[in-house]
């Protein structure tokens, strides 16, 4: 029998902010939604969303590096199928920077105990950049940059809208329905209200990273909502783009 059943976790973590504690153990009992999601794309954002809340909270980045990296010891201490899910996820497209400490965590927790495990779980942060277009709307002070992405299996269709002004990013959009987009798309097209082109891949990633770069310098209450939550899912898909 392995030794790794016998294993005792050593107990509370030494955390950079332990006045968040109830908020991370929120986090924790969320986890059992995670295990329900159909499929890796659905994991990514709603692991996406819900450090999108994290980052709106914090004042600035070294605060949610820290806040994050809290947030994973608390989820390996407390050991659940949903914290292991949690750990795996943030391993595949959370922060770079804390990915291998997620994800030696999740490994830690992989036991033969572990036995609600989602099948998606390793399909998560495997998509792949396919195409990528402008859309230019002459009514709109700001261009529009589509990026496509496939998982390896060819399935999980789905697209990151950037919506750029002044060479800001204004509006992050995940794009699951495809179909839809593409038939509102040819609509407004043949409407002539719009302008497309084909964008190669590498030239994608050069407009759009310069671009982020830039979010930095832009105060934390002045982004919404949703573009808090789908950030953590866009800088990944962005990381994937070539150079």
């Amino acid at each position: 029998m392995s030794e790794n059943l016998f294993r005792v976790v050593p107990g509370p973590p030494k955390l950079a902010l332990p006045g968040l504690l109830p908020v991370y153990e929120l986090y924790v009992r969320s986890g059992a939604e995670l295990l329900g999601l159909p499929d890796a794309l659905s994991a990514e954002l709603w692991l996406s969303a819900q450090l999108g809340e994290l980052h709106a909270a914090a004042p600035d980045d070294a605060s949610y590096a820290k806040a994050l990296g809290d947030l994973i010891k608390v989820q390996r201490r407390a050991g659940t199928p949903g914290a292991h899910a949690f750990l795996a996820v943030v391993a595949a497209i959370g922060p770079e920077d804390l990915r291998a400490t997620a994800a030696k965590s999740a490994v830690d927790l992989r036991n033969p105990l572990l036995t609600e495990i989602p099948a998606w779980i390793d399909e998560v942060g495997t998509a792949r950049p396919v195409d990528a277009c402008t859309i230019q709307d002459g009514t709109l002070d700001r261009t529009q940059l589509l990026v496509e992405f496939r998982y390896p299996d060819g399935s999980g269709h789905h697209a990151l809208s950037v919506s750029l002004s002044g060479g800001l990013p204004v509006q992050l959009v995940a794009v699951g329905d495809m179909m839809g987009m593409r038939t509102e798309l040819r609509r407004t097209l043949e409407e002539g209200e719009v302008v497309v082109a084909t964008l190669p891949l590498p030239l994608a990633g050069d407009t759009l990273r310069p671009a982020f770069e830039l979010l930095a310098e832009v105060p934390r209450p002045e982004l919404t909502a949703p573009f808090h939550a789908n950030l953590t899912f866009a800088r990944h898909r962005l990381s994937l783009l070539p150079d």
